[in-house]
């Protein structure tokens, strides 16, 4: 899980540097292409299982949410700095809550939803609206990687759904493929083209997308979620460092009190999640 934050700061630099040159929509058609070709490479021995869908509309419903997903980040992190854009994203976890209780039927007990209102406070104080933003670009990618955190929440409900028939490479490949498609026609009409030094971070882009999600999947299959989880926000600290050494940002007293306070209401629910998984599990072998 530590080497799956260093690389996505990683990519979130290069992001960022590719950002002042080439539009969002250029970036995100050549970098999810390059991780398409590179799944296909990888897994070309599944032959038509990698293919198979028995639900084509729900994969094609979050595929487009993926490509959502990673439109809105891509942006905020061109246009916001790096450790409040990683502090907005783990916003996710709240909307989730939200929508797991109206799409699936969880219970929303006392601790959650303190914890989930003590997360949107966070939010708020990281935002500030009680000041004036400098530009209309910060305004925009403030929704943005907000839109990203909610479409995210909404990309796990999808994922949770078809996981039970659908192999994970799978889901990944329509989801890039997708995110290609989407990108097309603005890429072709917003058109810059990139010399061979960005052409060179688009495909080390590319290449950290599949580093990292691989990294992830190693990280929950030899550990637990509970050990895991609180890694991630390693992030933060990475994305500061990167941050101030690279782009000259100095993260405020907002962000830094709103981020913590994100952390905290975050990672308190991993736990109360890990608790109840733990408490089926036990009552699932008491049973048995």
């Amino acid at each position: 899980m530590l080497a799956t934050c260093l690389i996505i700061t990683v990519s979130a630099m290069l992001i960022k540097t590719l950002g002042k040159g080439i539009n969002t929509f250029e970036v995100v058609m050549i970098r999810c292409g390059i991780t398409a070709m590179i799944t296909l490479v990888f897994n070309y021995k599944m032959g038509k299982i990698l293919f198979n869908s028995p639900r084509p509309t729900m994969l094609t419903f979050r595929s487009i949410t993926t490509g959502l997903v990673v439109l809105g980040n891509f942006y905020a992190i061109s246009n916001l700095p790096l450790v409040q854009v990683t502090a907005l994203q783990f916003s996710k976890p709240l909307f989730l809550i939200i929508l797991a209780a109206i799409f699936l039927g969880e219970k929303i007990r006392l601790k959650r939803t303190s914890a989930t209102i003590l997360g949107f406070i966070g939010i708020l104080i990281v935002l500030q609206p009680w000041n004036s933003l400098p530009s209309q670009e910060m305004n925009l990618a403030h929704l943005a990687v907000l839109g990203a955190a909610f479409v995210m929440a909404v990309l796990a409900i999808f994922s949770k759904k078809l996981i039970v028939d659908h192999h994970p490479t799978t889901m990944v490949l329509y989801a890039n493929i997708m995110t290609v498609l989407m990108c097309v026609v603005p890429a072709i009409y917003f058109w810059i083209t990139p010399t061979l030094h960005e052409l060179s971070l688009i495909c080390s882009l590319g290449i950290t997308t599949f580093c990292a999600q691989y990294c992830m999947i190693c990280a929950y299959k030899y550990a637990e979620v509970t050990v895991v989880t609180p890694f991630e926000y390693f992030r933060i600290i990475f994305a500061a460092i990167a941050g101030y050494f690279i782009f000259t940002e100095l993260p405020d007293i907002w962000t830094i009190t709103g981020g913590s306070i994100i952390c905290i209401s975050t990672l308190f629910i991993a736990y109360r999640e890990a608790q109840k998984s733990r408490q089926h599990k036990r009552q699932s072998v008491e049973n048995n």
